[in-house]
């Protein structure tokens, strides 16, 4: 989204301000918390060791057979079997003057009977900030990039094979961004932040060559895999780039205020890039305030202007007034709720993004957001929220909650308005966990598709996954999900429902062993993906 900000009311983040927006578009909220070292298990972060070293490295390397029953091909579907061979690259820095996280891990897909799709991937979440001046000067450097589904998930969302269904329907996001901030706190008084950020953003298609004239996909009246005209038009319209410069700078009251805390802030973007990037602009002053009426309940409000500005082929200017008024709920040390109604990006809506600790087992997460923005925007929005987690995860840096950083409307072209809900809840026993999941996405083409993609759509998915550890080298999990996707145009709604069972043993303290079945099956419209789809993964993760 052309980054629209309300600036914080509560504390100061320990970076240069990001947009923080009433209705920011986020990717989509994973919201399963921390459960406990999962996510270090799942991301094979390998074994910790007792050091007093400032840095750590973890190298590992990862081996996998895969049957994929379904691979796209240049228009037709086959069986294949893809050898995947990952090494992976892991650390972290903490000292005194630099900090940070590495998580790269390149991937080379070996197809066995059609060769013309085997290739390298890339998937990399870094990020590192370096203290320039003590308590003054600072300079943040982060990098992004991963393969997303281009027609949308064709099974599993997570797992070794990811939900591409093959690199036709794969295209390489890439996102790097980089500079200097200053960070002055003035005793209890007030902290003065103020920052510039260059980044740069990218997504190219991995489809072989020769399905460049002719990739999978469906027409309006049917489901044919073979190179329709409206597939034609997403693969040509999903890759994309542009760069961007921000500046910004936050004034933030300290204690010495008690009850009462605020903000004065100010941001400016410009883009550079073809078609609706060419020219594009915003600006936002916002001045933001808060009363602490007891310990748990703080009202919000703020007041402020935005400038948007899109270039050729982008929807009308944005220019006016935008306004907040809210509450923030402390009700424990391990719950926070925000809920806010107001004006922004040219609309008026409602935002809520809550994490309540019901008990030390059983957690609940919800999430509603609006946004503007094109994809590329959103995901580099995104990222402007989040950092690198446990396993090279990227993870929101105000809750912790994983981020998902894909989504299942597809990678389009155009400026779209996007809403994005989601609830989850989340229980953990001594030797199980169980995570329920719904999430209802809806996009709106403002304009600026030039006649290319799918357009305006909506999706739905609800999941559940039951993760047991049947003793301290054996963990299985049981995933079930089901989607619904709809595009005006078309005939008939996708509807999906995968089931996936996943067994991990570690045969010692550096090598572990796993096994992912799953069955897919889409009833409707496909919109190119296969209406079955079986996979079987076997696995082999060393770490050194």
């Amino acid at each position: 989204m052309l980054l629209v900000s309300l600036a914080a009311v509560a504390e100061v983040p320990a970076g240069p301000a990001q947009a923080d927006g009433l209705l920011p578009a986020y990717g989509t909220d994973v919201r399963v918390g921390d459960l406990r070292q999962q996510f270090d298990r799942s991301g094979n972060a390998g074994p910790k060791t007792l050091s007093d070293r400032t840095w750590t490295f973890n190298p590992a390397l990862d081996i996998s057979e895969t049957y994929d029953s379904a691979v796209l091909l240049p228009g037709s579907r086959g069986a294949d079997y893809i050898t995947r061979i990952t090494p992976i690259f892991a650390g972290t820095v903490d000292s005194q003057r630099l900090k940070g996280a590495l998580n790269y891990a390149p991937s080379y897909n070996f197809y066995a009977l059609h060769g013309a799709e085997s290739g390298l991937t890339h998937n990399l979440n870094t990020n590192a900030t370096a203290t320039l001046v003590q308590d003054l000067l600072f300079a943040n450097v982060s990098g992004f990039a991963a393969t997303q589904p281009l027609l949308g998930a064709g099974g599993p969302i997570s797992g070794p094979t990811g939900g591409t269904s093959g690199r036709v329907n794969e295209v390489q996001s890439t996102n790097f961004s980089a500079g200097p901030y200053i960070q002055k706190r003035f005793g209890d008084l007030a902290t003065v932040n103020a920052g510039y950020t260059v980044s740069r953003t990218t997504t190219t298609s991995l489809a072989p060559k020769s399905s460049l004239s002719s990739p999978a996909g469906s027409s309006p009246a049917g489901s044919s895999p073979a190179g329709s005209s409206p597939a034609r038009s997403v693969l040509a319209g999903a890759v994309g780039n542009f760069s961007s410069q921000q500046e910004q700078g936050s004034v933030t009251t300290g204690p010495d205020f008690g009850r009462i805390n605020g903000s004065l802030a100010a941001m400016a973007t410009q883009y550079d890039g073809a078609g609706v990037y060419r020219g594009a602009h915003s600006e936002t002053y916002t001045a933001a305030g808060g009363y602490a009426i007891t310990r748990m309940v703080t009202a919000t409000a703020s007041v402020g202007h935005e400038t948007i500005i899109y270039g050729p082929g982008g929807p009308k200017p944005i220019d006016g007034v935008t306004w907040s008024g809210g509450v923030v709920l402390t009700p424990n040390a391990d719950s926070t709720i925000t809920a806010k109604y107001g004006h922004q990006q040219g609309s008026t809506s409602f935002s809520f993004d809550g994490s309540y600790a019901v008990t030390q087992r059983l957690r609940l997460l919800a999430r509603y957001s609006q946004g503007v923005g094109t994809s590329l925007q959103n995901l580099q929005n995104a990222l402007a929220n989040t950092t690198t987690g446990p396993g090279g995860f990227a993870v929101d840096q105000t809750t912790g909650a994983p981020v998902q950083l894909g989504n299942l409307l597809t990678q389009q072209p155009g400026v779209y308005r996007t809403t994005i809900a989601s609830v989850s809840a989340v229980y953990l026993l001594d030797r199980d966990s169980v995570s329920l999941d719904w999430s209802n996405s809806q996009r709106l083409l403002l304009s600026g598709g030039s006649g290319v993609g799918f357009g305006s759509g909506s999706t739905m998915t609800a999941s559940g996954r039951w993760q047991h550890m049947l003793s301290e080298a054996l963990t299985a999990s049981a995933t079930l999900q089901y989607s619904i996707r709809s595009f005006p145009g078309f005939r008939g709604d996708s509807e999906t429902a995968t089931g996936s069972i996943t067994i991990t043993y570690l045969l010692s303290e550096t090598v572990s062993t796993n096994l992912l079945v799953s069955h897919a099956e889409t009833k409707g419209q496909t919109f190119g993906l296969p209406p079955v789809r079986d996979l079987a993964v076997v696995g082999l993760h060393k770490a050194f």
